[in-house]
């Protein structure tokens, strides 16, 4: 089954050079059946079967058809944890980057087969392998999880967790042209209202909603409807979600570690570049910090250039400007009783102090702990 609705996927994607349906959408007025996902829904939280709405709406046209897909918004899931990660531990976990991690809680939820449908997952291509600022898990060579990210040649990155994903089937990737961001968003819509299939995403579309005219084939509206005709359906098929982030003290106690062991994270962990991309810069006698991560041959100029998001033109952390140290965007301080200067003070991290937590430390890489040392659950929003 999950095959078979694999090769569909790609079929359809491969089909379209922009991401659309053929004109044979659903006529205009006809609207998703509620019982086609909101139904499956309610008898998955409540424990009940199924079989009954997997069968409940079955018509002629693809509006009504039994709805037995899930389609996963891979870029909206890896950004989406990232910031509930930030939400949970605040200004001690600043790294700003999409985290594959968020696809695959996801892809492996439960909630799936409780409600009788298979999840498919599309993302755009260089999430998956592309250049390091725009890659999942990357970010910059200070950034980037050794253990999700292997180099693959020529300022080229791959994230080996999202291509063995797309190995198996299970995700779909979709190429962004130049001046076409939503092209993942569009293709999800499109893909998804072919086979009637629920979305689960955050994001609401109301920018495609209002863009789609009466002959808009692309999301599915070729023969009239439109607006409000996607936007009906949206409401039945379209779920949001979050992540309830655990704490990594509870699950260290809880394995019986002594402590939270920081992960290793940045280039320093990874194997040496390939011979003759740039040139090996001079050892260093002060050891640690940038300087040991240049010391095994990696350059952000050779091997991390170009740059489409904040973490690559000096701004790795969330509301930090490395150059200015100017504060960017941040959470709004409020004033509080006993506080003459408005603000609550930050804890300060003592690294020698034995009382203390090492994730206390500001620049503690949350986003790079394994499942076992910080536990997420994913679920759906009522």
């Amino acid at each position: 089954r999950v095959s078979m609705v694999t090769h569909a996927a790609r079929a359809f994607s491969s089909a379209v050079a922009v991401p659309g349906v053929s004109s044979s959408s659903s006529p205009s007025g006809t609207r998703a059946s509620p019982a086609s996902f909101r139904a499956k829904r309610a008898m998955a939280s409540s424990g009940k079967s199924t079989s009954t709405a997997a069968g409940a709406a079955v018509s002629q046209n693809a509006d009504n058809a039994r709805c037995d897909t899930v389609v996963l918004d891979g870029a909206n899931l890896a950004w989406t944890f990232s910031a509930s990660l930030y939400a949970k531990e605040g200004m001690k976990c600043r790294t700003r980057l999409p985290l594959s991690r968020g696809l695959t809680l996801a892809l492996e939820a439960e909630v799936w087969a409780e409600m009788g449908v298979k999840p498919i997952a599309f993302m755009p291509a260089s999430y998956v392998e592309g250049p390091l600022h725009g890659l999942a898990d990357g970010g910059s060579l200070r950034t980037l999880v050794p253990c999700n990210v292997e180099y693959q040649g020529k300022g080229l990155w791959r994230n080996v967790v999202l291509w063995e994903l797309t190995e198996k089937g299970s995700l779909v990737t979709v190429k962004r042209p130049p001046g076409q961001r939503d092209a993942d968003d569009k293709q999800i819509i499109a893909y998804a209202r072919s086979i009637n299939a629920m979305i689960c995403s955050n994001d609401r579309f109301s920018d495609h909603i209002a863009g789609a005219g009466a002959s808009s084939s692309v999301l599915g509206t070729a023969n009239g409807g439109g607006s409000k005709d996607l936007r009906r359906w949206l409401q039945s098929n379209r779920s949001g979600y979050e992540f309830s982030v655990g704490n990594p003290e509870d699950a260290a106690f809880k394995a019986g570690k002594p402590k939270v062991a920081r992960p290793p994270v940045g280039s320093a962990h990874l194997p040496a570049p390939p011979v003759g991309e740039g040139e090996a810069p001079p050892p260093s006698s002060s050891g640690g910090g940038d300087e040991a991560q240049t010391n095994v041959g990696w350059r952000a100029e050779t091997h991390a250039p170009g740059s489409s998001r904040p973490w690559a033109v000096g701004v790795d952390r969330w509301g930090r400007d490395q150059n200015t140290g100017r504060k960017g965007r941040g959470k709004r301080r409020w004033k509080t009783r006993g506080d003459p200067g408005g603000t609550r003070a930050e804890k300060k991290y003592d690294p020698n102090s034995e009382s203390g937590s090492e994730t206390d430390d500001p620049e503690f890489p949350f986003w790079a702990l394994s499942d076992e040392d910080l536990p997420v659950n994913f679920k759906l929003k009522k």
